[in-house]
């Protein structure tokens, strides 16, 4: 083989590795912002509880928090909570900062009652409020969420 070939046969060997290489680090980090996953978490504030299951779903820059469940005050009626919070977010490593574009109730019900703002970030309550998450995938379908290096909720895919 003359030296010729040989330079093509690595120039296309170093070629196809970069172009592997390229490939594999863009399928992880199109996986990075695009999963979603469902946890359950339960609040206690005397005087209320709060039990809640949460889906969070992240698709490209945007995503949405949907709110499933209820606060059970002191010595009253339960109050549903049935919210969908639309985001957009940035992603830098495991950080994700999250802004809330838009905060529905599936009911038709206020979002930002007083026992709701007292339970719950205003995130999930009301448009424009930032909200920081580091995230970590702890196994092939479970991501671990830590609010102020706090973990917050384990959530499964």
């Amino acid at each position: 083989m003359t030296i010729r070939k040989i330079f093509i046969y690595l120039l296309a060997l170093f070629l196809l590795a970069g172009v592997t290489a390229g490939t594999v680090y863009g399928w992880q980090y199109w996986q990075r912002a695009h999963f979603n996953c469902t946890g359950e978490t339960f609040i206690e504030r005397p005087p209320m509880k709060a039990n809640m299951v949460v889906k969070y779903i992240f698709n490209g820059d945007n995503g949405v928090a949907v709110l499933r469940g209820e606060i059970q005050p002191e010595n009253a009626e339960p109050i549903a909570v049935n919210h969908n919070v639309f985001f957009t977010f940035t992603r830098k490593g495991n950080d994700y900062f999250l802004i809330s574009k838009e905060v529905v109730s599936s009911t038709g019900g206020m979002t930002d009652t007083p026992l709701l703002l007292a339970t719950l970030p205003q995130f999930y309550l009301r448009a424009n409020v930032t909200f920081y998450l580091n995230i970590n995938k702890v196994s092939h379908d479970g991501w671990m969420f830590y609010t102020s290096r706090t973990p917050s909720l384990y959530c499964r895919g």
